[in-house]
């Protein structure tokens, strides 16, 4: 690399001022050569090579001369070369010792690299050898560019200051030796990212089963979103009965129960390190099948306004955990079929080809085989009743209730320009009768008695099933 001269002295009548020429970087342990001259000069000179402050390397004379060096991790700085005759220097190169990278890693903090969303977590690329460093990041092998709204990268630094799910995979980064030649790299082993979610509100459900002559509730305290381990708590009427820690987002606990007797409202608590939730309360009540039983229908219309199919629900008046039955004609309806279906525990009926007849349900405890079926009155379903409702109806409905409105206003239109009328006449006479008094020529005005025409528009607007 060649520089410019800088302004010189004179020596001799001529001015002499030699040129460093050299490389700005090279890794250690390689060679580098320095040549050093006076342009245009073609008689040998003695030429100093000098490093820093005052630092002689060597000496040589020559027209021009090379000076050939031994990169090591001390050679690393400024370096110019001077005439030992009059003492002029030249120009100076500031020269860099690369150590090459190797032994890349990842360090983060906290560690291990776990954060509940919404905490900071930090990463630092170290190498155990390595200068003029430059840092490359991967995020589940994309590349993180230098700066965005998920990241921020600062050297070797890349910093999350608020987590999220976004956040959590896989990262890595390469450090590699800003040279313009024959740079080198050493990438880390891949660090896995976890982001803790937040627990939802935990929720308590619970179902029974009979355990010999005695009844046991099976309680779930559970999670819909979350990372475990959560720790949940049963509460009773706010005593704390059980706590388990899982690695997972629900847990079970049991506890016995009687029919009729309510234990009292039960609820869970979730707690994870940062979160503390807890459920609504749900009565430990278990209410045995009983009263009427009633099926109620809604049917289901295709585009046409033909009935598509029918859903039938059997609703007793009371039970906490009732099983469910259903029959057509007093013949008992298979859980599948090939024109119906049973849904949600038995309780629902679709019938996907509605075939009339007489339609029942049954419903008894789920939890005692041997109790009594409590069952509902038949009820009578047929598709052709059902098929002759909506456009033809809605619009016989619509058009009856607008030649109504078309009557009423044309009679109320009549009636107001009538009335008008007569008020005119009244007010005329009035005016005639006092011009006759005062003998004061009064022009009377001239109001028609006839009805104005009003335009009416029939609107038919049809609507579809």
């Amino acid at each position: 690399m060649v520089f410019l001269l800088e302004p010189v002295t004179e020596i001799g009548g001529l001015l002499l001022k030699p040129v460093l020429s050299g490389p700005s970087q090279a890794y250690v342990r390689s060679e580098v050569q320095f040549d050093c001259a006076v342009p245009g000069w073609s008689s040998p000179l003695t030429y100093e090579l000098w490093k820093d402050a005052g630092d002689l390397i060597a000496a040589e004379n020559n027209i021009k001369v090379t000076f050939t060096l031994q990169v090591t991790e001390e050679s690393e700085g400024e370096y110019y070369c001077r005439l030992t005759t009059g003492g002029q220097t030249s120009n100076s190169i500031l020269f860099h010792a690369v150590i090459p990278v190797v032994g890349a890693r990842l360090s983060s903090d906290p560690d291990p690299a776990i954060v509940n969303e919404g905490q900071k977590l930090v990463l630092r690329c170290l190498v155990r050898k390595g200068t003029h460093l430059s840092f490359t990041w991967y995020h589940n092998t994309q590349l993180v560019k230098s700066s965005s709204e998920l990241h921020q990268i600062s050297g070797d630094t890349l910093t999350v200051y608020r987590a999220t799910e976004t956040h959590a995979g896989i990262y890595s980064c390469t450090a590699q030796n800003q040279m313009t030649v024959n740079p080198r790299f050493s990438s880390s082993q891949d660090l896995h990212f976890i982001v803790k979610k937040h627990i939802s509100a935990p929720s308590l459900s619970f179902t029974v089963f009979s355990n010999g002559s005695s009844l046991t509730a099976n309680i779930s305290c559970r999670s819909e979103r979350g990372s475990p381990p959560v720790t949940f708590r049963l509460m009773l009427d706010g005593l704390e009965l059980d706590v388990k820690r899982v690695d997972s987002l629900e847990s079970w606990f049991v506890l016995p129960v009687s029919v009729g007797l309510d234990l009292g409202a039960a609820r869970c608590k979730a707690q994870t390190d940062t979160q503390q939730l807890i459920s609504d309360p749900v009565h430990l009540l278990v209410v045995p099948v009983g009263g009427a039983v009633r099926v109620t229908v809604t049917y289901l219309y295709d585009v046409d306004g033909m009935v598509a199919a029918a859903r039938l629900k059997c609703v007793p008046d009371r039970g906490t955990f009732p099983t469910f039955s259903w029959s057509l004609n007093r013949s008992s309806l298979p859980a599948e079929g090939d024109a119906h279906a049973v849904t949600h525990h038995g309780q629902i009926l679709i019938l996907t080809e509605v075939s009339a007849g007489f339609y029942r349900c049954r419903a008894r405890d789920s939890f005692n085989h041997s109790s009594v079926w409590v069952e509902s009155e038949d009820i009578f379903i047929q598709k052709t009743d059902l098929a002759a409702t909506p456009v033809e109806v809605i619009a016989l409905v619509f058009c009856g209730f607008l030649s109504i409105v078309i009557v009423l206003g044309s009679f109320f239109m009549f009636w107001s320009t009538k009335r008008r009328n007569n008020t005119c006449k009244h007010h005329s006479n009035q005016d005639v009768i006092q011009s006759e008094m005062i003998t004061i020529d009064v022009p009377v005005s001239d109001v028609s008695s006839e009805p104005q025409p009003v335009e009416m528009k029939t609107v038919i607007m049809e609507f579809k099933a």
